[in-house]
């Protein structure tokens, strides 16, 4: 079932967005927006199916009538204009889709082959193409049970829900055959309109997967509309942080041991320094259980590590993101044992934090905002300058120190071309890693 066709009880409703720019021309009956149009199509599915595709094909016909500037008062002219022509056709008169008209007319055609002199075959428009094709909806369902199938991440699969919503509540849960160049070309420059290049470049993959993903299963056909519309992204976008500022920072910063309530304000100080000395991405260090702080055996000694790992409620990057990463032992003399102990057992780290929905299901989002606002507050806000800067002032850090570029990647979640190594480390090599993290140092902060 689409997005378009929505069951309640026995009865089927059809449904759909109305863009932005349009809602105040739809009110609800207290005078409000429409945010979409909902419609009884009753009760057996089969129906509701072939109706729910017409009414689809004609709200998207009205919704481009009226951002061509058309009012609502001239396309209902012209559909009574339409309705007396129609009538005028005596026994021809039932309302036809698109479908049976071409295919009326292919089978006149071949009634007039047969009866004729051979002429050139009759070439179905491709009207009917797009008719046929499916829904932007039903393409991404299949596309998202796709990657399921092949285990890939689910933040992944929730960022893609959260570009092709975009897409829908703007265009439409139009038929893919009706995405012109033109429409993927505007959508993506309303998209990018204050944003970067790489964040418009996310919309414009995904929508191109989802037309690829149909075209695979045979449900489109041509060229896809989104193929060759990335804009050209900077290099290096993000930058580390200096010394002053990381002084500045921290000391607006101050940590509790144990937080009187346990919010994403009580959060963030920890979150800060974590990443300031582990490179460990925001999400991954959101997602933290308490109980992924913890002792590991190394050849005989014991080591804190902070366990990166898929499974439960984490969800990583990529494969080569789980890691052990020692805890450093500046994170050890500002208190974050004692945190964790102050946690009731089998507690998330920072309790105070939810996942947002709208955000693809992320738990550290509201960390991003709050660290973000922190940044404009103490006037540090630089281009290129967030909480992933942290990460990069980590590799700085390692690299200045001389740190081979494999036990970099282990302490960041790199992957090394053509190096393949256990995403766990033990024994020596988690001892070796612990004096690696070590090195990551900031002068004046002890």
């Amino acid at each position: 079932m689409s997005f378009n066709l929505w069951q309640r009880g026995h009865q089927y409703y059809f449904r759909i967005p109305v863009p932005r720019k349009l809602r105040t021309l739809f009110l609800t009956s207290n005078g409000k927006p429409k945010n979409q149009i909902v419609e009884p199509i009753g009760s057996d599915y089969e129906s509701a199916r072939v109706e729910c595709a017409r009414r689809v094909a004609r709200w998207t016909e009205v919704f481009t009538r009226l951002k061509a500037g058309e009012t609502l008062e001239d396309i209902k002219r012209s559909d009574e204009a339409r309705e007396r022509e129609r009538v005028s056709w005596g026994p021809l008169a039932e309302p036809m889709s698109d479908v049976d008209k071409y295919r009326l007319l292919s089978d006149i055609a071949t009634s007039l082959v047969l009866a004729s002199a051979p002429v050139a075959p009759v070439a179905l428009p491709a009207a009917v193409e797009s008719a046929a094709s499916e829904a932007i909806s039903q393409a991404a369902a299949a596309m998202y049970a796709e990657m399921e199938r092949d285990k890939r991440r689910q933040a992944t699969v929730d960022g893609h829900k959260l570009r092709v919503r975009a897409f829908v509540e703007a265009c439409g849960d139009v038929p893919l055959a009706n995405v012109t160049r033109a429409i993927a070309s505007d959508w993506l420059d309303k998209i990018g309109n204050g944003r970067s290049n790489r964040t418009r470049n996310a919309y414009a993959m995904t929508m191109a997967l989802v037309i690829e993903t149909a075209r695979k299963r045979g449900r489109y056909q041509g060229d896809n509309p989104f193929n060759g519309q990335k804009a050209k992204a900077e290099g290096a976008s993000y930058q580390p942080f200096t010394t002053e500022e990381l002084h500045k920072l921290f000391a607006a910063l101050p940590r509790e041991v144990k937080p009187a309530q346990h919010t994403p304000e009580s959060a963030l100080p920890w979150v800060a320094l974590i990443a300031a000395y582990t490179g460990m991405r925001l999400e991954e260090i959101a997602q933290l259980a308490a109980k992924d702080i913890r002792e590991q055996q190394a050849n005989g000694a014991t080591i804190w590590v902070i366990d990166i790992h898929n499974g439960g409620n984490n969800a990583l990057k990529n494969k080569v993101s789980a890691r052990f990463v020692p805890v450093h032992s500046e994170l050890v003399r500002a208190g974050l044992l004692q945190y964790v102990a102050s946690l009731p057992k089998g507690s998330a780290l920072f309790p105070g934090l939810v996942r947002r929905e709208s955000k693809g299901g992320k738990i550290g989002a509201r960390l991003g905002e709050l660290f973000r606002k922190q940044l404009i507050a103490l006037n540090l806000k630089r281009e290129g300058l967030c909480f992933h800067s942290f990460r990069h002032t980590v590799a700085g850090r390692l690299e200045a120190a001389a740190v081979s570029q494999t036990d970099a990647a282990r302490v960041l979640g790199h992957a090394i071309a053509g190096m393949s190594y256990g995403v766990y480390s033990s024994g020596p090599g988690l001892k070796r890693l612990a004096a690696v993290v070590e090195e990551i140092r900031y002068e004046g902060m002890t």
